[in-house]
């Protein structure tokens, strides 16, 4: 995947040919069975969800409350069992991405010291990464080769900038956004529809996933990366599959109740139960389906849906 973004931003500018939304055929109540992830005993009620997972769906990766930590910390269920994550038995923990394996990349921080690391399922330990000579502010995701992107704070732009972090190799800031000149090359612009901003959340083979950002009329896009094609939805997405299924972003609030759906390539939708807000779409043929949280009950509780 960070090969990918890569590639993505030495392609020139995208054009705007947008396409009809997609029309979704007539069909019955999806054939959809939801599951309540359990937490660890230590957790407290409030703000649980599951975020993402490794292409086999063996590794669920999201957050919980837990007793005396300020934040929701980091969770790893196998296999449906549930597992804190921290490097630092005191620390608050966050993790970013999880790889088929169990690899997990994160980070653990304390009064004394801040831990990037990959936790390994398999040896229930933690790498850490070595320091190196950015600062580093975040790091958000893994692909399956180790390669890790992540943000680091630049000084002279008073901003975050992103880097990508091979495996085994040493980290290298990848160029910013148009306005500044201390790279040779820049990243080509999303466009959106009618001039407004764009949100982008996921990437799949030449397909980038996200949305516009006007709140009033909020619309999903789907731009590929190859040609000049964008393809209009009925949300924001946040996820794809590698069939280019998509899932959508969900909002739950004082506004009004839009659940998360499924929007597949054919067109064809899965409409989820008020409260239902999905984070993660699996791979076609898994055990599961989607994974995400359901706010119905006034707190947020992880779940993940099994549909036939």
């Amino acid at each position: 995947m960070i090969r990918r973004l890569a590639a993505v931003a030495a392609t020139a500018t995208l054009l705007v040919t947008a396409l009809p939304a997609a029309q979704a055929a007539a069909a019955g109540p999806a054939n959809c069975t939801k599951h309540v992830l359990k937490l660890p005993a230590d957790s407290l009620p409030g703000s649980s969800k599951a975020r993402t997972a490794d292409p086999s769906g063996r590794y669920i990766l999201g957050e919980a409350n837990r007793e005396g930590r300020m934040h929701g910390q980091a969770v790893l269920w196998v296999n449906g069992v549930p597992r804190w994550l921290a490097s630092q038995p005191d620390g608050e923990s966050f993790a970013y991405s999880v790889i088929e394996g169990g690899l997990v990349v994160g980070t653990t921080s304390s009064m004394t010291r801040t831990d990037h690391w990959i936790y390994s399922v398999k040896t229930n330990s933690y790498r850490i990464l070595e320091p190196t000579t950015l600062q580093i502010s975040s790091l958000t995701a893994m692909n399956k080769n180790q390669d890790i992107l992540g943000t680091t704070w630049d000084e002279t732009l008073g901003q975050n900038i992103p880097f990508v972090w091979p495996a085994g190799g040493q980290p290298r800031l990848i160029p910013v956004p148009s306005g500044t000149t201390l790279y040779a090359s820049e990243p080509s612009q999303l466009p959106g529809i009618n001039d407004t901003g764009v949100w982008a959340r996921d990437i799949e083979g030449s397909w980038i996933a996200g949305g516009d950002t006007d709140i009033d009329d909020v619309t999903g896009l789907l731009w590929n990366t190859g040609t000049t094609r964008i393809v209009q939805l009925e949300d924001r997405v946040v996820d794809l599959d590698s069939s280019l299924d998509a899932v959508t972003e969900g909002r739950f609030g004082p506004l009004g109740d839009y659940p998360s759906v499924i929007i597949k390539s054919d067109g064809t939708k899965i409409t989820f139960p008020q409260g239902t807000l999905l984070e993660h779409i699996f791979e076609p043929n898994t055990k599961w389906t989607a994974a995400g949280y359901d706010v119905s009950s006034g707190e947020l509780v992880p779940i993940v849906y099994a549909c036939k």
